[in-house]
């Protein structure tokens, strides 16, 4: 008997301690993206330095090197920039794409996951036909191929990326209504005649939102990385506007004698990728034990 106790014990510690990194985590996660958001919606207000101005005497300075200006904590770039004034400003197009492109695809997804859910059949099989065919796609190489026709921009960008995303909130919402059609509040509101798109976004919608949210914050992840591999091949954002991927892609020539241009950004991608992520898995958790 004392050494079920101890098991128990040692159980019920162990979750403990599970239970609390998780929380943690998911408190850092929070944070770190309430702080990215600042930096996004503040543009370069909250840069240290003039992110476009050039001091060629001073280029390719490494972390933590006092120049003309002050202290570069992350360096200076090719031209003399300050590497931590442009990753400031690079988060709010970055973040504006990446959430642009995921409410298109999840509005999208959702439209077309409820509707072949609630109503299946031939409707069903077809949407489901779409989402097994867009995932069968390369869809990199598909994106890459439009952008060298219609040329890199950010409106462009938008326009495409939602391609990856909307056949995951199709798959997972579809199933989701799957299962609500048959619970008893929804078979009220078809016994009160209520029509179907009264049906779906009242009653069905309502329930699929904690599910919905999980899965745009893993999307928006998903965008945030794609739009930096579009953009450092050069088939995403150019010109004056600054993307993370952007960053990343201008300082690859300069690695063999200066890492921090393209490290700051790409851990600025890492980073921000890994707390949306984070966020999920605890919307993920508390819905597995309710």
């Amino acid at each position: 008997m004392s050494i079920v106790v101890v098991n128990d014990a040692t159980h019920l510690g162990s979750r403990s301690w599970r239970t609390l990194v998780r929380a943690k985590l998911w408190l850092i996660s929070v944070v770190t993206i309430a702080v990215i958001l600042v930096f996004a919606v503040s543009g370069s207000l909250l840069a240290p330095y003039n992110p476009v101005e050039q001091l060629p005497q001073e280029r390719l300075l490494g972390p933590w090197t006092r120049g003309s200006r002050g202290l570069y904590v992350f360096g200076t770039d090719e031209l003399g920039r300050d590497v931590l004034s442009r990753t400031i400003q690079g988060a709010r197009l970055t973040l504006f794409i990446a959430l642009m492109s995921t409410l298109i695809g999840a509005v999208i997804g959702v439209s077309l996951g409820m509707i072949a859910g609630y109503r299946g059949g031939r409707i069903d099989r077809l949407v489901m036909r779409l989402t097994e065919a867009q995932t069968a796609m390369p869809m990199f190489l598909i994106a890459l191929l439009l952008l060298s026709n219609l040329g890199p921009s950010i409106w462009n960008l938008i326009a495409i990326l939602p391609t990856y995303v909307w056949p995951t909130f199709a798959r997972i919402i579809r199933a989701e209504a799957l299962r609500l059609r048959s619970t008893s509040f929804i078979e009220a509101a078809v016994a009160l005649g209520c029509s179907t798109p009264r049906i779906l976004w009242r009653h069905m919608f309502p329930n699929l939102v904690g599910r919905v949210g999980v899965l745009t914050a893993i999307s928006c992840g998903q965008v945030i990385l794609a739009e930096a591999g579009l953009s450092f091949i050069g088939a995403g954002v150019q010109g004056n506007d600054v993307t993370w991927g952007l960053l990343i892609s201008s300082g690859r020539k300069y690695l063999a004698v200066a890492w921090w241009p393209s490290v700051f950004a790409g851990l600025a991608v890492g980073v921000t990728v890994f707390s949306l992520n984070g966020l999920s898995r605890r919307f993920t958790g508390q819905e597995g034990r309710r």
